[in-house]
């Protein structure tokens, strides 16, 4: 079974989006051409080292091995608003993970908060910097997240806090573990390993891309 962990991308008020059409056939055009504009930091995408310090890899050098294969299912439910998560909980929790693996984080916030409202963010689960230090140690390629995973994403856009206050960013990303944010759709994971398949626009010298993300489960 493919279960989609992709967020479908539309005008919101989170991320500035411009979808437009450049041939319509309505108008007489002969085939119909949709432009889009908007940030490759928005809705499910991936993020490389790029994104937090210079001269490290961009997207376009991340082998698909890096996004692809088997996975660790670490079920964080039931979640609380503003519950902030620390190792303790991780630790109890993930007795199943193994080497090589891509992580992903299931707390089943987007069944609780709609992705479109304020409330998505502002009330979000966080890790906290204990918990993103312990994924930082463990010997995996990836982490993906189902909740807005550092406590002050919640202040943009309206601060844009340097990485050394997301601790997801500044402690597993500088790492070199990609992360893999804003994932939907993992309530639907029952099994704690499933292979997945993340695989973002190959931009060139892009420092991340949106990206579809789909779980092959039984």
């Amino acid at each position: 079974m493919l279960i989609d962990l992709s967020m479908t991308m539309r005008p919101m008020w989170r991320w500035p989006i411009e979808v437009g059409l450049a041939k319509d056939i309505r108008r007489g055009d002969p085939y119909q051409v949709t432009t889009v504009k908007t940030g490759m930091h928005a809705f499910t995408h991936v993020d490389t080292p790029l994104h937090i310090e210079l001269g490290r890899e961009s997207i376009d050098q991340v082998g698909l091995e890096r996004l692809c294969g088997p996975a660790a299912v670490i079920d964080l439910t039931p979640i609380a608003a503003n519950q902030e998560i620390g190792p303790e909980l991780l630790i109890e929790r993930a007795g199943h993970v193994q080497a090589g693996d891509i992580l992903l984080l299931k707390t089943g916030w987007d069944l609780a908060r709609d992705c479109t409202t304020r409330e998505y963010w502002s009330e979000a689960p966080y890790l906290n910097r204990e918990a993103a230090a312990w994924v930082a140690a463990l010997p995996v390629k990836a982490v993906g997240f189902d909740f807005p995973q550092d406590q002050v994403i919640r202040e943009i856009p309206n601060r844009h806090p340097p990485a050394e206050e997301m601790p997801t960013h500044d402690l597993i990303l500088r790492k070199g573990i990609l992360l893999i944010e804003y994932l939907c759709n993992l309530h639907r994971i029952h099994a704690e390993r499933v292979q997945v398949y993340a695989l973002p626009l190959r931009l060139f010298e892009g420092e991340g891309a949106c990206a579809r993300v789909v779980a092959v489960a039984d």
